[in-house]
C-alpha cells in the first residue's frame, strides 16, 4: 500500500508544478498593438493669437516622417525645419517617436520665449517606455525684468515660474494606465488670468504591446489555470492507480 508520506510528496509536487504554471505567463503591455504620435508645435489661442493645431505631425500606424520648413502662426515663429517622426513593429511590439526643431520663438503677449535645440524622443517595448525632451538652451524675457534662463537638459518635469504670466515645464513626462509615455520638451501653461492656454513644443508619445507572435486566442490566465488543473488531475489518477496496485 502506498505510504502516507509518498502520497504527501506527490501532492506537494503537483501543487508546486501548478504554481509554476500559473506564474509563467508574461505581463505584456496593456495596448492591443504598439502606437506612437509626434508633433513639433501646438497651442491654444493666446490673446489675439490664433490656436495652432499639432504641426507637423506623424502617427503610427502608419508612421513615417513629416517636415515643415518654417512656421509663423499663432504664438510660434521660426525659419528652421520642423520634423516629426513615428515608427513601430507589431511583430516585436515596439514603437518610437521624435520631434525636433533647431530654434523657435514663442510670443506669450506679456513675455517672449526663445528656444534652441529642441528634441523629444520616445521608445517603447512590451516591457515599458522611456524618453526625454531636451533643449540646448532657452530664455524667457519680460519687460523691465532680467531674462529667465531655461535649463538645457533639464530633469524630468522641471518647472520654471514666469511671474504673472505662466509656468514653463521642461522635459515633461507622463505615463498613462496603458503604459503609454508622453514627452514634451517644453510645455507652457499660462495662468488662468491669461485664459489658461497651453502651448506644447516637441511632443513625442509611444506605447508598446505584446509581440504579435505571442498573442494567443486563449487567455493566458485561463490557460494557466487549465494547465494546473490538468496536472492535479494527473497526480490524482497516479495515486489512485498506485493504491489499487498495492491492494
Amino acid at each position: 500500500m502506498t505510504s502516507r508520506r509518498t502520497r504527501t510528496r506527490l501532492l506537494a509536487g503537483a501543487a508546486l508544478t501548478a504554481t509554476l504554471v500559473c506564474t509563467a505567463s508574461p505581463a505584456w503591455a496593456a495596448l492591443a498593438a504598439p502606437e506612437a504620435k509626434a508633433y513639433v508645435v501646438a497651442a491654444d489661442a493666446v490673446g489675439s493669437l490664433v490656436a495652432v493645431s499639432p504641426m507637423p505631425s506623424s502617427t503610427y500606424p502608419s508612421g513615417g516622417t513629416n517636415t515643415l520648413v518654417g512656421v509663423h502662426l499663432g504664438p510660434f515663429a521660426t525659419d528652421s525645419v520642423l520634423t516629426a517622426t513615428t515608427s513601430g513593429d507589431p511583430q516585436a511590439g515596439t514603437s518610437g517617436a521624435s520631434a525636433t526643431v533647431d530654434s523657435l520663438g514663442v510670443d506669450l503677449t506679456l513675455a517672449t520665449v526663445s528656444l534652441t535645440g529642441i528634441n523629444s524622443t520616445c521608445s517603447a517595448t512590451p516591457a515599458g517606455a522611456t524618453g526625454s525632451g531636451v533643449i540646448a538652451g532657452g530664455s524667457v524675457k519680460l519687460p523691465l525684468l532680467p531674462a529667465i534662463t531655461l535649463q538645457a537638459g533639464a530633469a524630468p518635469n522641471t518647472q520654471v515660474n514666469v511671474p504673472g504670466v505662466a509656468t514653463v515645464i521642461l522635459n515633461e513626462q507622463v505615463t498613462d494606465a496603458n503604459g503609454v509615455l508622453t514627452v514634451n520638451a517644453v510645455r507652457i501653461a499660462l495662468l488662468p488670468i491669461l485664459n489658461g492656454a497651453n502651448l506644447t513644443i516637441g511632443h513625442a508619445e509611444c506605447g508598446g504591446a505584446a509581440p504579435a507572435e505571442a498573442v494567443s486566442m486563449v487567455d493566458p490566465q485561463v490557460a494557466a489555470v487549465g494547465g494546473a488543473a490538468a496536472l492535479a488531475t494527473a497526480a490524482g489518477v497516479f495515486l489512485l492507480r498506485r493504491r489499487n496496485s498495492t491492494v
